[in-house]
């Protein structure tokens, strides 16, 4: 499907579902003119009640005014949180292909991430529902004390970083996002900050600004990561329309 076709079918499939955060496509943005990839990059998130659903679209780095006429390569959608209405507007997308069993799918293992794929021509779609919170097992006292030094230590290497948030993040809970947070004060954690977006926890969004703010004009990948890991917080936050939308 050609990038004009995939915005006009997710701009019917969510028809007068409330957008909860700027999205961000790429061409229209000066500032990412010279991130070093081979494609542009579109993002959106469509909250209601409970749930959110983060979009994800990719095609060919080709000249902005031939971007509409481009296939895209893969059309993606995250569903976060409990929203039925969501997750049967998101069904349409996937509909708008032919069963497929998907690419590469075996690359992400058991993370529990129960995925539905499609395509339509050239397109790659796939349907991500992400996993409830349930209640889980507590780490051990000592895992969980050691892996919390590491991420409050200064001194700790990015790579222990990030290894002590992915163990910790098997556990979730109030003390494992307390810790999380108490480790963004030490210094800048892209992988604590991806949980803490996907969990909703709005108590990031001050360290995703420091971190947005302390970003070098000639880093434009960090700049776009960050900048939608902040959009991703923004759409959980909470809000009251006047009305809910006609359905």
């Amino acid at each position: 499907m050609r990038l004009s076709d995939v915005q006009a079918l997710l701009d019917a499939s969510f028809q007068n579902v409330r957008e909860g955060a700027p999205r961000m496509y790429e061409p229209e943005d000066s500032r990412f003119d010279k991130r070093l990839s081979a494609v542009w990059l579109e993002y959106r998130w469509y909250v209601h009640e409970r749930g959110l659903a983060e979009v994800f679209v990719k095609w060919k780095r080709v000249e902005k005014e031939a971007c509409a006429q481009e296939e895209v390569s893969v059309l993606r959608i995250h569903l976060l949180g409990h929203s039925a209405t969501l997750a049967e507007r998101a069904q349409r997308v996937l509909d708008a292909g032919m069963p497929s069993p998907g690419r590469l799918l075996e690359l992400f293992g058991a993370d529990g991430v129960k995925r539905e794929c499609s395509v339509a021509g050239t397109t790659g779609i796939t349907l991500e529902h992400w996993p409830h919170p349930v209640p889980q097992p507590l780490l051990p006292e000592e895992t969980f004390q050691a892996l919390s030094a590491v991420l409050v230590d200064p001194h700790a290497s990015f790579e222990e970083r990030h290894e002590a948030v992915d163990r910790l993040c098997r556990e979730r809970s109030p003390r494992v996002v307390h810790t999380l947070l108490a480790a963004l004060e030490v210094g800048p954690s892209l992988s604590a900050l991806r949980r803490l977006s996907e969990w909703g926890e709005s108590g990031a969004l001050p360290h995703l600004e420091r971190a947005l703010a302390a970003v070098a004009p000639d880093n434009p990948a960090d700049l776009w990561a960050l900048t939608a890991l902040q959009r991703r917080l923004q759409a959980w936050k909470p809000e009251t329309p006047a009305h809910e939308p006609a359905m």
